[in-house]
């Protein structure tokens, strides 16, 4: 049976057996041979490791893609695999997950087994390349040894991240890669800086025992706390600007909802490409950005009208970008990308649009991919002219106008994305008869978009 004809949904259920499968196995070879003579001082290493990956797990941090969290128990999983033979490793790991993932996020049952699972099979891979390279694990002593320390980080790092992209890969339909690139291309400066930190956990223990681990893990945390501050604060300006660009679109019952929906398209688009994860949040910003120009009261009258416009009312509606970027600049996190996509998103790949002329390459990518949201926001919603049209009408439309209006790379992506059709098919006008339309479909689509 061809792989594609298996409903994704499917293919999930089964890899997250297979990967469940795989953890059990790794648990069995892992306690076969396995010391189980337990000692005060071993007991006293077990419960502070975990105590320490417990509170690095429960102070995750919410990255905004998905569910996804950036969480430093990594540095005290790989200290577990310094410090103990691999069934007590992955033991901490499963065990860590199993209590968060359950007990306080509450999560189903299989997306419970699903995470415990992947890192019992990533801190066993991790485990034996440390002794394969020489490793040595230990609660007395602790060899410094840069390849095997080195080599068990790559190794855990890797399998975590593939297991996870690739589920997250089957559940939205969207390339391995591209999910990578989205979900840990832009965490791989973190990671190196942060290789050497399991060491210093595990020396620290050796050394020191509760003091030890402490003076590593209370400064990781106090650099948490401020991250997340920052964070809020991130999320509380885009929850103001959400409420501006709200209050534009109240005007005009036809435009309702519509940045929230290109930030999206936009957001999908960026990710399918690949870009890295604050590229991606950049151009769903200027996405909901891209109209708030038109808060200006000298377009309240054009928004309305729903005759053609005049000459000199097209060339100041043509003004709103500009208009639109000048208000972004104010915000001094704004200024750049942002800002830039926000004032460009007018732009045609052949040169033709406004307010610059650049085409091709010229135009910020950003930019490039909110013309192409925006216009399929404008011709999969209701406007006062026409109805909604289904999604085979707009591939057509698109497809017509590749290389002129827009990027044909872009264009592409986005016409082939199942989660954006997939967003498309909760529309009231998805699959709605198709009048008949004027031949410049697209550009007139967009004029007041």
């Amino acid at each position: 049976m061809d792989a594609e004809a298996i409903p994704s949904r499917v293919r999930l259920r089964y890899y997250a057996s297979a990967v469940i499968a795989g953890a059990l196995v790794v648990i069995v070879v892992a306690a076969h041979g396995a010391n189980w003579e337990w000692s005060p001082r071993f007991l006293n290493a077990i419960l502070c490791i975990f105590a320490v990956a417990l509170a690095a797990e429960l102070s995750s941090v919410s990255m905004h893609v998905g569910t996804a969290t950036m969480s430093v128990s990594f540095i005290p999983f790989i200290s577990a695999i310094l410090l103990f033979e691999p069934i007590w490793a992955v033991s901490i790991g499963a065990l860590t997950q199993l209590v968060v993932e359950a007990v306080f996020r509450k999560k189903p049952v299989i997306k419970v087994a699903f995470n415990s699972s992947k890192e019992i099979i990533a801190l066993g891979a991790a485990a034996w390349c440390y002794q394969l390279l020489g490793g040595i694990p230990s609660i007395s002593v602790l060899a410094l040894s840069p390849v095997p320390i080195i080599g068990t980080a790559v190794v855990y790092s890797a399998g975590v991240s593939m297991m996870v992209s690739y589920a997250v890969s089957l559940s939205e339909g969207t390339p391995f890669g591209a999910i990578w690139v989205r979900l840990f291309g832009g965490s791989i400066a973190y990671d190196v800086f942060a290789l050497p930190l399991p060491a210093l956990l595990a020396y620290m223990y050796i050394r020191w025992e509760l003091f030890g681990a402490a003076a590593v893990a209370v400064p990781l945390f106090v650099v948490r706390h401020v991250y997340v501050m920052n964070l809020r604060l991130e999320q509380a300006t885009r929850e103001l600007l959400e409420v501006m660009v709200k209050n534009i679109e109240a005007r005009d019952p036809y435009t309702s909802g519509h940045s929230q929906r290109v930030s999206q398209y936009a957001r999908i688009i960026a990710r399918d490409l690949g870009l890295s994860s604050r590229q991606v949040e950049q151009i769903a910003t200027a996405a909901l950005l891209h109209d708030v120009g038109k808060v200006h009261s000298e377009f309240a009258s054009l928004l309305q009208k729903d005759g053609k416009l005049t000459h000199e009312e097209t060339r100041l509606l043509q003004s709103h970008p500009v208009r639109s970027a000048d208000l972004v600049r104010t915000v001094s996190s704004l200024r750049g990308p942002v800002e830039t996509a926000v004032r460009h998103h007018h732009e045609n790949f052949d040169g033709s649009g406004y307010p610059d002329g650049l085409s091709g390459e010229q135009i910020p990518i950003g930019a490039r991919i909110i013309m192409i949201a925006d216009t399929l926001d404008a011709m999969t919603t209701d406007r006062p002219y026409r109805k909604a049209l289904p999604f085979g009408r707009v591939v057509e439309e698109f497809r017509r106008y590749a290389g002129r209006q827009f990027d044909p790379q872009l264009t592409e992506i986005a016409i082939r994305s199942s989660a954006i059709e997939r967003l498309l098919m909760t529309s009231p006008g998805y699959g709605a008869p198709v009048p008949l339309q004027r031949p410049t479909l697209v550009r007139s689509d967009i004029a007041r978009a």
